[in-house]
């Protein structure tokens, strides 16, 4: 499975080597006011800057996604925390 942020759109999809991203579905951001911590001062040092389709972005890292195969819905930036995990 992947994740898609960016000009293509917002997705979770099955990547498939000769179809692309297939069986895409639409992530699910957070909403601004939302944000805690690190999402939140990226959020606002983005709008104060100008930049509102990076602001607008960055929503979705810390949204919710659904996996294409199963249908589970998963916060994105918990998943990607737990997954890149050091060892212990």
């Amino acid at each position: 499975m992947t994740i898609a942020i960016g000009d293509h759109g917002h997705y979770s999809a099955i990547r498939d080597w000769h179809l692309g991203d297939v069986d895409r579905r639409d992530l699910r951001p957070a909403s601004a006011d939302g944000l805690s911590r690190t999402g939140r001062w990226m959020h606002e040092t983005a709008l104060r800057d100008g930049q509102d389709a990076l602001a607008d972005g960055i929503t979705y890292p810390f949204g919710q996604a659904e996996c294409p195969r199963c249908a589970s819905v998963f916060t994105i930036a918990d998943e990607y925390a737990s997954s890149n995990r050091p060892v212990m």
